[in-house]
């Protein structure tokens, strides 16, 4: 055994750069091995940092979705309403526009230029006669 020791000390003193890189190479693999765990799991860590981000922005979104879907029909039953208003009023208009021009004929009877003066003033339109 000590025999073996004076060899591999004397291969040691020989060689000795061949055994400070191989042992310098150790402490590196062992110092990177160490440091690059740390990464994976700071990686790891980022990871699900941003995947947790990218679920909230999701949520997010269908929310917003859901309120545009919801104002979008609160918009059309609006527009519906004021469509349908809009149409009744028309109608009664026209109805009391008509009754007007009865009143107009039946109160000037058989003078036809009395009747466009007063449909001309009512109305505020011209007639070419």
């Amino acid at each position: 055994m000590i025999l073996k020791l004076k060899l591999l000390w004397a291969c040691l003193k020989k060689n000795w750069k061949a055994a400070a890189l191989a042992i310098w190479s150790i402490i590196v693999w062992f110092v990177s091995r160490r440091n690059s765990a740390a990464a994976i799991e700071a990686m790891q860590a980022n990871k699900e940092s941003y995947e947790a981000q990218i679920k909230s922005l999701k949520v997010q979104h269908k929310i917003e979705r859901d309120k545009i879907e919801e104002l979008n029909l609160k918009y059309r039953e609006t527009i519906a309403t004021i469509e349908e208003k809009y149409n009744k009023k028309e109608q009664e208009l026209s109805r009391k526009e008509k009754k007007k021009v009865k009143e107009i004929v039946k109160k000037a009877k058989e003078n036809p230029d009395e009747i466009n003066k007063k449909i001309e003033d009512l109305f505020g339109f011209t007639s070419d006669s």
